[in-house]
């Protein structure tokens, strides 16, 4: 099972920012198309992860972290999902990895 999400998880890191998650679920339709059940239980996971980092939102921990998977579970069967959260990586993570990035080396430095 690591094994597998090792794999999966370099695919994904391989394909530039602002495609990777239309190029995931293309690759999760065409390895096998998902019954309704299976999307629907996707869907209904993603909610329910993404209910839960509104409510972390509130209270101290990783509400974001927690809005984001819920996020990436829900485009793995939603081909708008995807396109709005390779919109979101490429304008909004990517220039803040950079910032933090460059943060990171100023404390270093110091």
């Amino acid at each position: 099972m690591l094994r597998d999400f090792k794999q999966h998880w370099h695919q994904f890191i391989q394909v530039p920012p602002g495609e990777r998650f239309k190029a995931h679920f293309e690759r999760r339709q065409q390895s096998r198309p998902s019954a309704f059940h299976q999307k629907l239980l996707a869907i209904g996971g993603g909610l329910l992860i993404m209910g839960v980092g509104l409510i972390m939102l509130i209270a101290p921990g990783p509400g974001v972290l927690a809005l984001f998977a819920g996020a990436a579970l829900i485009a793995q069967e939603s081909l708008t999902a995807a396109r709005m959260l390779d919109w979101i990586d490429l304008r909004l993570l990517q220039p803040l990895i950079v910032w933090g990035e460059r943060a990171w080396r100023r404390h270093r430095n110091r």
